[in-house]
């Protein structure tokens, strides 16, 4: 089942359905992906999931089930052909979207901790469970993960606020 490289699939329904040589991923009206097995089991509502975002984004790729069981593994998207990386990118643009942090308004004391931000997309407020959910990278910027996988980004810690910067450095 970890096989990357998939087979043709008919030209209309490119967009719809993709395969693999042991498994195919379907989209089903609602907008969400489903994964046929070998066997032609149905696996509803699969997740596609980076396996390293951060430190390999554009690496291998797990497709899990809703029951947070790993059916397939793509070592590289490289490998896979057009129509599945098109379905595969897309689901992966999605997931990966990644509001920009570029006001820290509040931060509320100990575990899990309220924050209160400003971003590229507006206002919101979101809860961190542990300070482990923070990330500083070597980079300079910062990825915040919170308690519903959402992640929020700060390109350039240096470029906050002086108060934004304050707020930020008390969580770690």
């Amino acid at each position: 089942m970890h096989s990357p490289v998939p087979k043709p699939t008919d030209q209309t329904a490119s967009d719809q359905a993709a395969a693999s040589p042991t498994w195919r991923l379907e989209r089903e009206p609602h907008g969400r992906l489903d994964l046929i097995d070998g066997r032609g089991n149905r696996h509803i509502d699969v997740d596609i999931v980076r396996a390293f975002p951060i430190s390999a984004p554009t690496g291998p790729v797990s497709i899990v089930g809703s029951e947070g069981d790993e059916l397939a593994w793509i070592e590289s998207l490289e490998a896979v052909e057009p129509a599945l990386l098109k379905l595969l990118e897309g689901e992966l643009a999605v997931r990966d979207f990644l509001p920009v942090i570029e006001r820290i308004e509040s931060v509320s004391d100990g575990e899990p901790a309220e924050w209160t931000v400003v971003t590229d997309r507006g206002r919101r407020r979101f809860t961190v469970e542990h300070a482990d959910d923070i990330i500083r990278l070597p980079d300079g910027s910062a990825v915040i993960t919170d308690t519903f996988a959402i992640r929020y980004s700060i390109r350039d810690l240096s470029r906050l606020d002086p108060r934004s910067r304050r707020l930020f450095e008390k969580t770690l």
